[in-house]
């Protein structure tokens, strides 16, 4: 939900798709409070992070209120494999899901299909959800709705970079969100962002990418700017998390000593 009930047109997906570049972070702390405060940074985007962070459905619908007034926009990351967990914060208010590790054509289909009502998916059809205002919304089930959020497949491997192709040719996927942590883990070579085969790997997905005319996500690569990344033709990049903020302004507090 995240505001868009107060500016109709202006969700992630259309902001994308208006060729709008994003910027944002990682929210890993499960609290309203912080993404209040994050909704009113001047940020873009944030992406909940439920795969690693440690929050609940009830927290992403806390959050969701907390930036509700605010001009951000979230998606929110599943824990690996969970598509039943996709659908339960569609029905509580998520316009964009974010769904790791998909290696293969067939993984993304699942995903689309899970997040999708029948005959296009396999979505449950519940009744009085906060997703649509608890039954005050009779168009949320239109097919026009549903198409409108945001599906984000996250790839994060060489298998998966080898089906880069076949995964942007998904009718239903709008984003691919490269992984370079992930990536760089699955060949050995975990956190060694300097190494050519690392950086080999994601440049040739993100030029398939570009190439199959989706859209391109990514966290900002080491060594590199987000207007850097920008100019290389990512249209949205995750430059942080909430909690780097607190990490590095203790640290300066503690330096204030020497």
């Amino acid at each position: 939900m995240t505001g868009d009930s107060l500016k109709p047109g202006d969700s992630l997906k259309n902001r994308l798709l208006r060729g709008e570049k994003q910027l944002g972070l990682v929210m890993l702390l499960p609290s309203p409070d912080v993404a209040e405060i994050v909704g009113h940074s001047g940020l873009d985007v944030v992406m909940i992070d439920h795969e690693h962070g440690r929050g609940s459905l009830s927290d992403f619908v806390a959050q969701d209120r907390a930036m509700a007034a605010s001009p951000i926009r979230s998606m929110v990351r599943v824990p690996h494999g969970e598509l039943s967990y996709a659908q339960r914060l569609l029905d509580n208010g998520a316009q964009a899901i974010v769904y790791p590790g998909v290696d293969t054509a067939e993984q993304a289909e699942g995903f689309v299909r899970a997040c999708r009502y029948p005959p296009r998916g396999i979505r449950g059809a519940g009744a009085g959800l906060r997703a649509a205002r608890h039954g005050l919304d009779a168009n949320y089930y239109d097919a026009a709705v549903e198409d409108g959020r945001l599906l984000v497949a996250q790839i994060g491997s060489a298998r998966a970079v080898e089906n880069v192709d076949a995964i942007c040719a998904v009718d239903g996927i709008d984003v691919l969100l490269i992984g370079p942590r992930d990536l760089s883990a699955t060949i050995g070579k975990l956190n060694r962002f300097d190494d050519t085969e690392v950086r080999s790997l994601v440049d040739r997905a993100a030029a398939r990418i570009r190439a199959s005319g989706k859209l391109l996500a990514c966290t900002l690569y080491p060594g590199k700017t987000v207007n850097g990344m920008f100019d290389e033709g990512y249209d949205l990049i995750l430059a942080g998390k909430d909690t780097d903020f607190l990490v590095n302004g203790a640290k300066a507090m503690a330096a204030l000593r020497d």
